[in-house]
């Protein structure tokens, strides 16, 4: 039985280009060992790209696990080509083929409205599944060929919705593509919260990674969508929820603050530690309340 909220579990998540110190590879490593994390998604922007060699070399020191890789692939205007990659990425993953490394593609194909989103007509609907299956069926074959796990993920937006991330899953199934998965991270479902039991259930075995994060409800966009683990008033409520579910695998939290990472990433592991005791995880003794934040005022990046 894994410990879903152990830190040996937990994957460290949009730290990379999120941190006022500006930590590079071999200092980022070194703070997730003090920490006692053992793996990163490595989320990047493109001056990130040029280091990547000494990234994959420091997290291969110090014991570190590449659970994910940030994969922004995101469908061009109507009537614009579908399936070319970005430069960046096609070089992040020719790195990856030359070192013979494989990891989950963590695929966003939008950049959309946060908060709820409104059905489209069914016949739009249903050719907007087409035209994501089709563009992204360039990338699920460069994953195949090269070991990946392509783990479509809920970045807002109409693609937000993992109801219709399972419609484009079962629509590349039907192009020869199987082994596509879901990356469900929860400071992009604020307007799930009151489904969330109802979203993993649904999800079910296509569930590749489940991020966390302190929720407060409403908080689709600015200060309170990325939120302290363990301080958001249904955070227990929603860790009970993830363990009743079955749920086995990686479990990422969050840096994703202009703040120092390691403060940052402290914070939320002693609010997971704090929602550990209050499950009965830990054997330790559970105060009522969670501890205070270390940043009770994070700098929001956008």
């Amino acid at each position: 039985m894994v410990d879903l909220f152990a830190r040996e579990n937990l994957v460290a998540w949009c730290v990379v280009p999120y941190d006022a110190e500006q930590r590079g590879p071999r200092e980022r490593a070194q703070m997730l060992s003090r920490l006692g994390l053992r793996r990163l998604a490595w989320d990047w922007r493109p001056h990130h790209v040029d280091r990547l060699e000494e990234e994959l070399d420091a997290l291969d020191e110090y014991g570190i696990e590449l659970v994910g890789v940030w994969t922004p692939h995101y469908l061009p205007a109507e009537g614009g080509p579908l399936g070319s990659l970005d430069p960046d990425l096609e070089r992040i993953l020719d790195i990856f083929r030359d070192r013979d490394l494989a990891t989950q593609l963590w695929a966003c194909t939008e950049l959309g409205p946060p908060g709820p989103v409104e059905p489209l007509p069914a016949a739009e609907h249903r050719a907007l599944v087409e035209r994501t299956a089709e563009h992204l069926a360039p990338l699920a074959e460069r994953a195949r060929a090269e070991g990946h796990t392509l783990a479509l993920y809920n970045h807002m937006g109409w693609a937000g919705e993992p109801e219709n991330l399972l419609e484009v899953i079962a629509a590349l199934e039907a192009r020869g593509f199987e082994g596509t998965g879901l990356v469900y991270v929860q400071h992009h479902g604020h307007a799930h919260l009151d489904r969330f039991a109802e979203v993993l259930e649904l999800i079910g075995d296509r569930l590749l990674a489940l991020g966390v994060n302190g929720m407060l409800p409403g908080a689709h966009w600015g200060d309170g969508k990325v939120h302290p683990n363990g301080r958001g008033p249904r955070d227990l409520e929603l860790a009970r929820v993830i363990l009743d579910s079955g749920w086995q695998g990686p479990v990422a939290f969050l840096g994703h603050t202009m703040d120092d990472v390691e403060l940052r990433l402290l914070d939320n592991l002693e609010g997971i530690d704090w929602m550990r005791a209050r499950l009965g995880l830990s054997g330790e003794a559970a105060p009522t309340e969670p501890p205070p934040s270390r940043i009770p005022n994070p700098r929001w990046p956008h």
